[in-house]
């Protein structure tokens, strides 16, 4: 009998260890599944999992930068309206298109966490409420410290053993996703960088024009760099997670 049509609704996700033990234990024959649909199962309910606590990330970054869109209309166009300044509607309208394209950004992250938070409600058999807290919003990218297939295949079947063959066909394709790590990767490194200096201009901008140092042209532009590269940091991590959730996938269905 369905858990999603006649138990309660969850009001706190639980762990992902426990979302996977979960959705294991749905299964039609949990104890008979094959290692594969184990694995793909697992795939499935981590991946949404941190989709929900990426875009959780994501919504505090566009709320914050709403906020500071939000001060900076009220502002210019009590300039404009009084003459004050030289701020003109060009510059007013840059500010309010900013912040029309702010909360569409956070409509997109809710709905993308509605869609997650189905994901797991069918892979678990199990509703979820859909103002459900995280009982674990803990966020940071996996430890995956290989660059080579060589590399990882050493760690995971011990030097000094023999390999388990695989085939060209095989090879190739793992060599393809471990590619496609270390781009992440990068990636992700590059965005944690930025992450910073950003921050940092951020704090410089708004303070500027809190004191009347600094025009509406700088701090539109300052939020925008602001919301790519924060966003975009959190992007970089799931796809980091995401790219190495997929090799170790694949390189367990050999």
């Amino acid at each position: 009998m369905s858990q999603v049509a006649h138990a309660d609704p969850l009001k706190t996700l639980p762990p992902v260890a426990e979302c996977v033990k979960r959705a294991l234990q749905a299964q039609s024959n949990p104890e008979n599944l094959e290692a594969s649909q184990a694995v793909e199962i697992e795939y499935q309910v981590r991946l949404a999992y941190e989709r929900i606590l990426v875009r959780k990330e994501q919504i505090g970054i566009s709320r914050e930068v709403q906020g500071h869109f939000e001060k900076a209309v009220t502002n210019a166009e009590k300039k404009f309206e009084e003459g004050e300044g030289d701020v003109t509607q060009g510059a007013l309208t840059k500010l309010k298109l900013g912040l029309a394209g702010t909360l569409n950004d956070i409509t997109q992250f809710q709905s993308d966490i509605a869609l997650a938070r189905l994901d797991l409600e069918g892979l678990m058999d199990t509703r979820i409420d859909p103002g459900f807290e995280m009982a674990d919003d803990s966020l940071s990218p996996r430890e995956f410290p290989f660059s080579t297939l060589d590399a990882y295949r050493e760690k995971a079947e011990g030097s000094g053993k023999t390999w388990r063959e695989v085939s060209p066909e095989r090879r190739i394709s793992l060599e393809k996703s471990m590619v496609r790590v270390n781009q992440a990767r990068s990636q992700f490194n590059l965005a944690r960088k930025n992450r910073k200096m950003t921050r940092a201009l951020l704090v410089t901008e708004v303070a500027n024009y809190d004191f009347g140092i600094g025009d509406e042209k700088d701090l539109f532009e300052t939020l925008i760099i602001y919301t790519r590269v924060l966003v975009g940091f959190y992007d970089a991590l799931y796809n980091f997670d995401s790219a190495v959730a997929e090799f170790e996938k694949e390189y367990l269905k050999r």
